[in-house]
């Protein structure tokens, strides 16, 4: 386990990395924790005595099951696990879904969240619009 402080864009962060397998990387940022997917990860030598690599990253999932599950207040409501901003809505009313499928990225602490969908079903509300601000337990999508 290592353990950053980090300051980007006058912003602060404390990231745990706590498990980097060949797939992901599970991080904890300012206690939340995130898996984040790897797209290639590349040695970089820096200037400093201790060598670092530099990973890229595809996207990050939501947070992992260790987060508090949220309980939706509309039947089949997919809600928000974290506070954040809703950048990019994937589906439409009406439009079947899969267990598994990414409904919408919610960018929270400069990182972005992939919010799937719990079940497969219908898209019966679409309760968020893109730039839109919501909070943890705010239900985002309802899928029957």
């Amino acid at each position: 386990m290592r353990m950053y402080s980090l300051s980007i864009n006058d912003n602060n962060y404390d990231v745990i990395i706590r498990e980097v397998t060949e797939q992901d990387v599970k991080v904890e940022v300012n206690g939340v924790e995130h898996i984040v997917d790897i797209r290639e990860i590349k040695n970089v030598v820096s200037s400093h005595p201790i060598s670092k690599q530099q990973v890229s990253v595809t996207h990050v999932l939501a947070p992992s099951t260790q987060v508090q599950p949220v309980v939706a207040a509309d039947p089949g409501g997919i809600c928000s696990p974290m506070p954040g901003n809703v950048i990019k809505i994937y589906v439409e009313e009406g439009e079947k879904v899969l267990a598994g499928q990414k409904l919408l990225v919610l960018e929270a602490m400069k990182l972005e969240n992939n919010i799937t969908s719990t079940h497969a079903g219908v898209v019966k509300k679409v309760l968020v619009r893109e730039g839109q601000v919501v909070n943890q337990g705010q239900s985002l999508i309802v899928v029957e």
